[in-house]
């Protein structure tokens, strides 16, 4: 078996510089399966030689996306063995979600996620460095996917990713959703929110709200009670004309009441008397949504 894949590896490694563009797309894309395979034999003999390799494609525009998940999937498959690399591979991350000219790369996004996932804490100073350059990008389904990843796996970061995140949304549905251009809501899911990437770099129209509400229902807000916000925010929304909207602005409400109800049942015995009466605030909002 070892000798099988030193064949493999070296096979492959042969043709990381090929003049073939696709060729080169297509070694990128073998990295993190020779990775998988035997971990310690890539670590000891590949991984320099690999990482040098995507990060030069990182700094290639039409194969920079490639590079991106490349590295996203290297990193499940090495956890901490790219720590080394984390300065650098945080610079063209930056560089690629918010880039001076042109449109931002939603692969980045994903790969901010997918190294968050895999390396834990190790990600966290770099991930506090990115999230300016994240939110900067607009709110996509990337940037929610990527949020909850980083959020999973640093605790610490959740309650700056909440009021983040929140602030967003809010400001999205503040807007009169009679006044933004309807664009079809074909990019969303009509049941969830699904893995497809968008093809502009922010969302418009029903697309977005529809992506706003089921963020708002989705993402992890524990410790908030919106319930307020929806009362003030989301429920305008059953007016919409756009039926789609309105079916996901019920839904949501429907999952902030649960969401409500489960923080109280979950209050300690100690503090009953504290929250009847907020208890009977939220029944009285549980009301009104």
């Amino acid at each position: 078996m070892m000798s099988i894949y030193r064949e493999i590896a070296e096979i492959v490694l042969r043709y990381l510089e090929h003049r073939d563009r696709l060729v080169r797309l297509s070694i990128t894309s073998l990295l993190p399966r020779i990775a998988h395979f035997l971990r310690d034999q890539f670590v000891t003999n590949s991984l320099t030689i690999c990482m040098n390799h995507i990060l030069e494609v990182l700094k290639i525009h039409v194969e920079r996306a490639s590079g991106f998940i490349a590295l996203g999937e290297i990193a499940g498959a090495l956890d901490g063995e790219l720590t080394n690399h984390l300065p650098t591979i945080t610079s063209h991350l930056r560089d690629a979600i918010a880039p001076h000219k042109g449109r931002p790369s939603f692969k980045a996004l994903a790969c901010v996620g997918n190294i968050a996932k895999a390396m834990g804490p190790t990600m966290e100073p770099h991930v506090c460095g990115l999230l300016d350059s994240m939110f900067s990008s607009g709110l996509s389904l990337n940037l929610v996917e990527a949020l909850e990843q980083i959020t999973e796996s640093n605790p610490p970061l959740l309650p700056t990713i909440q009021n983040r995140l929140h602030k967003c949304i809010s400001t999205i549905l503040s807007r009169s959703h009679h006044s933004m251009p309807r664009q079809s809501a074909a990019s969303v899911s009509r049941g969830h929110i699904t893995t497809v990437t968008p093809q502009v770099p922010e969302l418009s129209g029903s697309a977005l709200v529809q992506l706003v509400l089921r963020t708002l229902a989705r993402f992890n807000f524990k410790g908030h009670n919106l319930l307020v916000f929806a009362r003030e925010s989301v429920v305008g929304y059953l007016e919409d004309e756009d039926g789609a909207i309105r079916k996901d602005v019920a839904l949501c409400c429907c999952k902030l009441v649960a969401n409500s109800f489960s923080v109280i049942s979950s209050t300690q015995f100690s503090l009953i008397r504290i929250n009847c009466a907020s208890g009977k605030r939220c029944h009285q909002l549980v009301e009104e949504v």
